[in-house]
């Protein structure tokens, strides 16, 4: 199958389907040491949406191949990849032989990851549809209105809720709850109906199974926070970062999850 393949570059068609309608995928990957973190599991997500979306699959080689070329001889960075069902004409059909487009770019990574945050809230509701949850999908709408609906500029970063004010996500990152009494129980909210299933937040579960240490999906409204005893959250980008205060409460801090998770403090 052909595929239209992009390094770094810095324009796009105004015909391509993502700039119009929203319709593609992206994944987001820090790169260090010359390397993608995570790469395989990136590249598993995103056929996961390209499957959801009737998007033709790219092969694997090439995202690979594409993505050293873009990283070159650079240290670390990030590196986006944009994969849209390709260019068409007006309207919200396309030919049965469009061509997908690869993008792959290189940019900055501008600052150091803050350890301990706090949280405020965004007043924008997340809509639910179960069929576009969990993937990255192009139109990160909602996500904009997170930022821009939010509370106070004086927190770090916002938590968004849907309809039933049960925690979702942050803006940009997933989200954990603990308690610790006797032993640890970790929880993380249902992203069945909205929110998007992170990489790091999946090899952060997979960490806490092999210690024995369990993880419950659950429904967390705003008002259950009071129930926990701390809080952290999570992107491939920015790594783990613990909360120390969530709008006017504040949370307790444990050094076991550091030394659990220290690979993925990226400070």
């Amino acid at each position: 199958m052909k595929i239209q393949v992009h390094i770094n570059k810095k324009t796009v068609s105004i015909n391509d389907r993502a700039f119009n309608y929203g319709d593609g995928l992206f994944e987001t990957i820090l790169v260090k040491n010359n390397k993608p973190k995570l790469l395989n599991q990136h590249i598993k997500r995103l056929f996961v949406g390209c499957k959801r979306l009737s998007i033709k699959l790219p092969g694997i080689k090439l995202i690979k191949d594409s993505i050293q070329k873009s990283i070159g001889s650079t240290n670390e960075c990030i590196i986006k990849i944009i994969y849209t069902r390709g260019i068409s004409g007006h309207g919200y059909g396309y030919d049965s032989d469009i061509t997908p487009q690869l993008y792959v770019i290189k940019k900055k990574k501008l600052h150091v990851s803050k350890k301990f945050i706090s949280l405020g809230y965004s007043q924008h509701i997340l809509s639910d549809n179960s069929y576009l949850s969990r993937i990255k999908h192009m139109n990160r709408l909602e996500q904009v209105l997170g930022y821009v609906n939010k509370d106070d500029d004086t927190y770090d970063n916002h938590i968004m809720t849907n309809a039933n004010r049960e925690i979702i996500e942050c803006i940009n990152s997933n989200i954990f709850f603990y308690k610790y009494t006797d032993v640890l129980m970790i929880y993380t909210p249902i992203l069945n109906d909205s929110g998007v299933d992170g990489i790091l937040k999946q090899e952060i579960i997979k960490t806490f199974q092999k210690k024995k240490i369990k993880v419950k999906n659950k429904n967390i409204k705003r008002a259950d926070i009071k129930l926990y005893d701390g809080c952290f959250i999570c992107n491939s980008i920015n790594g783990i970062q613990f909360v120390d205060k969530i709008s006017n409460k504040t949370l307790n801090h444990i050094e076991y999850l550091e030394e659990l998770l220290d690979k993925y403090i990226y400070e």
